[in-house]
């Protein structure tokens, strides 16, 4: 299961993609993914609700994909090889 939003800049709903590829609307259970639905065990609330049903099928078909979550507080990248390129 994948998070994703999608839609026009600032207005992306928010999805889950299964290990299908189908794309699902998140909107029965949360307005927008951000900290926030992720603190709040949002995952398994989406991991509930797709294995129940309950998500209606969402076409992306023509639909941009934006950032997984909304207005992030930090980013943290970790690269493996960081000691190579520090030396």
């Amino acid at each position: 299961m994948r998070l994703l939003r999608v839609g026009a800049p600032s207005v992306e709903c928010p999805a889950v993609l299964d290990s299908a590829g189908q794309a699902y609307d998140l909107a029965p259970i949360t307005d927008d993914i951000t900290g926030r639905f992720l603190a709040q065990d949002g995952i398994a609330q989406a991991c509930a609700a797709l294995a129940a049903g309950e998500l209606p099928a969402l076409d992306t078909e023509g639909l941009r994909i934006g950032a997984p979550v909304a207005r992030p507080g930090k980013v943290i990248c970790v690269g493996l090889n960081y000691r190579d390129h520090a030396a």
